[in-house]
């Protein structure tokens, strides 16, 4: 005989473990989808990071200092998030309802009001499995979203003591510039001929003088001649 009460019973405690299967899906999506925009941020910062790594690193002044010491925090926080989110879509055994040939051989011949009532207390069971199961993935969901919270906080910091870093570091960069180019105009200034300094004499010469080779040779020629005629 059919009774609309256990039955009732049944669709209501079946209906509260389809919805916390829904739920446990639900979990799962949310920590993949947070996880794949974290490993894209984490790409866009460690490139952000190379492309400005000459204002920072080597770190020299406080600035410099504070920035490695932000973004050393910043992957640590990132990390910890990538672990959490990971962590959440670790695979667990969900409970289901039973459906096989011992079920069958067993209920079978048992009233409609007795496995409606059976099922009902398996259905409570295996929903209390889930419940367990979704309430440690939505902590770690949780503190996984919490640590992108504060990753954020601290990206933003760094990004904003880079900048800084950065313009100091163009600012003495540019007031090397014009110390360089005050040094070589000053450089210039000083190579410019002292106009007061009196030239030096001018010479004279003979333009038909005997270079002294042609002397001696023309010397050596007067004694051979003489030495013949003697």
């Amino acid at each position: 005989m059919k009774s609309e009460k256990h039955e009732f019973l049944y669709q209501y405690a079946r209906a509260a473990f389809e919805d916390e299967l829904q739920r446990f899906r639900n979990i799962e999506d949310k920590a993949a989808k947070y996880l794949s925009f974290l490993s894209i941020g984490i790409v866009a910062y460690s490139l952000m990071l190379r492309f400005f790594s000459s204002d920072f690193f080597p770190p020299e002044g406080i600035l410099q200092w504070a920035a490695c010491g932000v973004i050393a925090f910043t992957y640590l926080v990132l990390v910890s998030a990538w672990s959490f989110l990971y962590r959440a879509l670790r695979f667990i055994e969900m409970p289901r309802l039973p459906l096989h040939e011992a079920f069958i051989n067993e209920y079978e011949p048992k009233s409609l009001p007795t496995i409606h009532f059976s099922l009902m207390r398996t259905c409570s069971t295996a929903l209390e499995y889930a419940r367990a199961g979704n309430a440690e993935k939505s902590q770690l969901l949780i503190k996984g979203y919490r640590e992108i919270g504060v990753a954020m906080w601290a990206i933003s910091i760094s990004a904003m003591i880079i900048v800084l870093a950065s313009f100091f570091q163009n600012q003495e960069s540019n007031m090397s510039d014009k110390d360089d180019k005050s040094q070589s105009s000053q450089q210039e200034t000083s190579a410019e001929p002292d106009r007061n300094t009196p030239p030096p004499e001018v010479t004279f010469v003979l333009d038909h003088k005997i270079p002294e080779i042609e002397k001696k040779q023309q010397q050596i020629n007067e004694s051979g001649e003489k030495n013949r005629g003697s």
